[in-house]
């Protein structure tokens, strides 16, 4: 059993390390015979000071008998008699929240082969909740819920999606026919699934992995595989993949690319929006301009995302208000684009438009 690290804080895996090892516990107390402190740090590999915390978690659920035998503590649960939990308000909110955006994120939503077993786990969930709680939850729901909704039905999916997710939980091999909008062509491709993601940018269900025809991790929208065969041929999994940091550094408003440093200059309204938002981790502001009244009239940011569509689309959607800085490349590219755009609305193209209506 992996050694486990005291200091380590309870999110992304080492949350569900804590999660796993509760369950774990719950279960082996509930056997009937008693455990020292010295018996459970050794069962889990941990020390007992986290025996000690756990037990404290344990004992907001369970009625945890314990009892003093010279210099030891031994524990059991008593009856396997379940306690409720007693969420507080913001925690019972969160839990709304968290239903809402899943929910409405298209994984979960109705035409998503994900909705039955959302609404079970959440069933689950609420059961286990008092029936004040209960009440306090559907309270809550008028209140709270998001702004996001599904674009694609997903349903038809839901075999390709099943064989994504066992290969990806098995480390298989996937052979595969994609359909690429780019190239508007269908090719045969060997993949190794690594996650299955939501896309909100796309409305899509993602999957993303190694790509043995680019031989790079690549995503693929599951709606554009059109045939799919599990493969007998196993492959190893990076150890150090985490696709919050792999979409942090390789994707940028919905885009993958390649990283790079951009230095880009806010003007006006847009200066004092850039000013207050957080586009991404890695920003910084360089500068600040403002005027005689103290109004922030000018903002310089940098930060390095992923190149490619996706950032052209973000700098054109400020219009006039942003200009890229650095590099130079994407200047220019940006010059380019602002060309063809101004091409499609020049004094010939509005007269040949006009006539053909």
């Amino acid at each position: 059993m992996k050694k486990s690290n005291d200091k380590k804080t309870l999110s992304g895996s080492r949350r569900g390390d804590l999660v796993s090892r509760l369950s774990q516990m719950s279960s082996v107390l509930s056997s009937g015979r008693w455990y020292t402190q010295e018996e459970l740090a050794r069962q889990f590999d941990v020390s007992l000071r986290t025996i000690r915390r756990d037990i404290d978690a344990l004992s907001r659920y369970y009625c945890i008998e314990e009892y003093r035998r010279d210099r030891k503590i031994f524990y059991r649960i008593e009856n396997n008699k379940f306690v409720p939990p007693e969420l507080t308000e913001a925690e019972l909110s969160t839990l709304v929240l968290a239903e809402e955006v899943i929910g409405e994120s298209g994984l979960t939503a109705i035409p998503s082969p994900f909705a039955s077993d959302f609404d079970s786990l959440m069933k689950k969930v609420k059961g286990a909740l008092s029936e004040k709680q209960r009440i306090e939850i559907e309270r809550l729901k008028s209140i709270l819920s998001s702004a996001t909704s599904p674009a694609k039905d997903f349903r038809k999916h839901k075999t390709k999606i099943d064989c994504l997710l066992k290969a990806a939980i098995q480390c298989h091999r996937v052979r595969m026919i994609y359909h690429s909008l780019s190239s508007d062509q269908e090719t045969e491709r060997l993949f190794d699934p690594y996650s299955i993601y939501y896309d909100p940018d796309g409305s899509t269900i993602k999957v993303i992995g190694f790509d043995h025809k680019r031989q790079d991790i690549i995503p693929f929208s599951i709606d554009h595989i059109k045939r799919l065969w599990l493969t007998r041929q196993e492959f190893q999994r990076p150890e150090n993949f985490d696709l919050r940091e792999f979409l942090a550094e390789n994707c940028f408003n919905g885009i993958h690319g390649k990283p790079i440093t951009v230095c880009l200059k806010a003007r006006g309204v847009t200066a004092r929006i850039f000013d207050e938002r957080k586009f991404h981790r890695t920003q910084i502001t360089k500068e600040k301009k403002t005027s005689n009244d103290g109004k922030l009239e000018e903002i310089t940011i940098e930060m390095r995302v992923a190149s490619g569509r996706g950032l052209l689309r973000f700098i054109l959607s400020w219009g006039n208000e942003v200009e890229v800085i650095s590099p130079t490349e994407l200047r220019q590219q940006l010059r380019e684009t602002c060309q063809k755009t101004l091409a499609l609305y020049s004094v010939d193209s509005v007269n040949n438009a006009n006539e053909i209506f």
